[in-house]
């Protein structure tokens, strides 16, 4: 996904009980499984008021269209309203359709996806391409780094690209982790594919997809998205400024999100796709089958796998410049739902789970602006505390200047609000709940988190263990005359040149025109900023010579050499 800014089963007693954390619950009748076209049009208008959505939206269910809606304006400045006819850039939902396409090469015999690219592509680096296979290309288990986790690759995405010269960008570098030993999402490899199409098809991309897979199914309204060509319905792409008003989104060349994210589509055409995957139109049914086998990380080819409410989901989400989208498959109830937001911030997924409930007969929340309550700060420090998510992660609640905040290890601290005693709703989203757990003497003991019809609770910890983890989140302290031994640039790869800079005794990281970002200390060589989960690595000589960084942010791990 290239721009995207913000946006388990459980058991029906379990929601019952928890429905009263929640502004508004509907609760669907058992004996009225069809859901009103009124319940679903409320709903929408809610997304359209809170969260800024607009858009098109289609649910599809035994097979027919059941409810398809344009909200809100494809094109705010010329009055134009949306509607399913609408063309919206689906990002990384591309994917599924470059998978799909070396699935027809496999069938072919042109293609196995055990072959190395090397195989296929004789100018990749054979350090590197021997151990890759399209099987993890396809599952975002390479290894190989994402471009767009590139800040100077995403500061020049308006500039035309070549696919030598995309290639060029991540091809050289050393791989994250060992293919197949690990997931970590990587729009490089989805590019890797795009050029292996072109190399055994024999025909550009563009071409592939059109005569091969939308053309076929009858698909007119879909295809590779050029900016400057006139296309009929075309949406335009809509970001928020700081004050939530909408504002024209950035320009990106299409060659940069290639075969990972520079397709186009409508709603209605996305539930043409949907219904060719239940037949064998484009794949035998045995490649369907493997497109949608979870591997790591519940991730087939070019499809996320679920399982949500007790319901089997096959989906997955874009996003880019503009635009957020969405396709779900319901696949067990016959049902589709398909969200294209022409507003980036919207949050298509939150979106497409609410209507996914309307339409299988699920508890659905309908959205709203939430208002918090006041609370003594004697009151709110009653909340402070660490609590263990799992066996390696924490969840902090801390209190600064009148503010209760929830911060999981290595991510960003995330503000929370009070919306009655004991529950809290985060501030990026309002229908991110935590509720506070007491014990009979009436003292905190864990927490429970609600996000996307899940449920996921923490415990606190003992005094002994908080301090523990409290300590290694404190900066350590170090001379200030090594900070200014780590001053100076280093060259991530040839296009990503880092910039160390030192003022005041405080270190700070600056890649391109980027705003600069403080590293504390952890030890004399390691620094980070949680806020970003970024991590800094400095490597020494036995001279005492700083001779590289190691930049480590998520799933993304890059050395970078010192030049200056």
């Amino acid at each position: 996904m290239f721009a995207i800014k913000k946006g388990g089963s459980i058991t029906m007693a379990s929601l019952l009980i928890m429905a009263f954390l929640f502004a508004v619950w509907v609760f669907p009748s058992a004996l009225n499984a069809q859901p009103s076209i009124e319940e679903l049009d409320k709903y929408l208008q809610a997304c359209h008021e809170v969260y800024n959505f607009h858009g098109a939206v289609l649910i599809g269910k035994d097979g027919q269209v059941f409810y398809k809606k344009g909200i809100g304006m494809a094109d705010i400045e010329l009055g134009v309203p949306n509607t399913t006819e609408m063309k919206f850039q689906i990002g990384s939902i591309t994917k599924q359709f470059t998978a799909t396409a070396i699935m027809q090469l496999a069938e072919r015999g042109l293609l196995s996806v055990d072959d190395p690219i090397t195989k296929h592509l004789t100018e990749y680096p054979s350090e590197t391409g021997d151990k890759i296979t399209i099987h993890h290309l396809l599952t975002h288990t390479s290894g190989v780094t994402s471009y767009t986790s590139m800040p100077d690759v995403m500061e020049r995405r308006a500039v035309e690209m070549t696919l030598e010269k995309l290639l060029a960008l991540f091809k050289d570098l050393p791989l994250e982790f060992e293919p197949g030993t690990k997931f970590n999402y990587s729009n490089s490899g989805y590019i890797i594919l795009g050029a292996i199409i072109e190399e055994v098809s024999g025909m550009p991309y563009e071409d592939y997809m059109r005569e091969n897979i939308f053309e076929p199914l009858g698909m007119e309204n879909t295809g590779y998205c050029h900016r400057d060509i006139i296309l009929k319905n075309r949406a335009c792409g809509y970001t928020e400024n700081e004050e939530d008003e909408l504002i024209n989104a950035g320009y990106v060349h299409m060659s940069v999100p290639f075969s990972a994210g520079a397709l186009y589509s409508t709603v209605e055409d996305m539930f043409i796709w949907d219904q060719a995957l239940y037949t064998e139109k484009i794949l035998s049914r045995e490649s369907l089958e493997k497109m949608f086998t979870p591997f790591l990380n519940d991730y087939g080819y070019g499809w996320g796998i679920s399982e949500v409410l007790g319901h089997k989901l096959i989906a997955h989400g874009g996003g880019i410049d503009g635009f957020a989208t969405q396709i779900q498959r319901w696949v067990e109830d016959s049902g589709c739902v398909v969200v294209f937001s022409n507003n980036e911030v919207a949050g298509p997924a939150q979106i497409a789970m609410g209507l996914a409930a309307i339409m299988i007969g699920e508890p659905y929340e309908i959205p709203v602006e939430k208002t918090p309550i006041v609370m003594a700060d004697d009151k709110l420090r009653e909340y402070v505390g660490v609590f263990k998510v799992n066996d390696t992660e924490y969840r902090i609640i801390s209190f600064e200047a009148d503010q209760l905040y929830s911060q999981r290890s290595g991510r960003a601290r995330i503000a929370i609000y009070p919306e009655a005693e004991d529950n809290f709703f985060y501030d990026h989203d309002h229908h991110v709940t935590l509720k506070f757990n007491r014990d009979q003497s009436g003292e905190i003991v864990s927490h429970t988190i609600y996000q996307n019809f899940d449920y996921s609770d923490a415990q606190k910890v003992g005094e002994n263990e908080a301090n523990e983890v409290l300590e290694a989140m404190r900066p350590a302290e170090v001379d200030p005359a090594l900070l200014e031994k780590y001053a100076g640039a280093y060259e991530l790869n040839p296009n990503f040149i880092m910039s160390v800079l030192n003022k005041d005794d405080k270190l700070f990281i600056q890649a391109g025109n980027y705003p600069e970002l403080e590293i504390l200390p952890r030890s004399e060589t390691e620094f980070n900023n949680p806020e970003h989960s970024v991590n800094i690595t400095f490597n020494v000589d036995s001279d005492g010579k700083v001779t590289s960084l190691v930049f480590q942010q998520g799933n993304t791990t890059m050395t970078g050499k010192r030049i200056k």
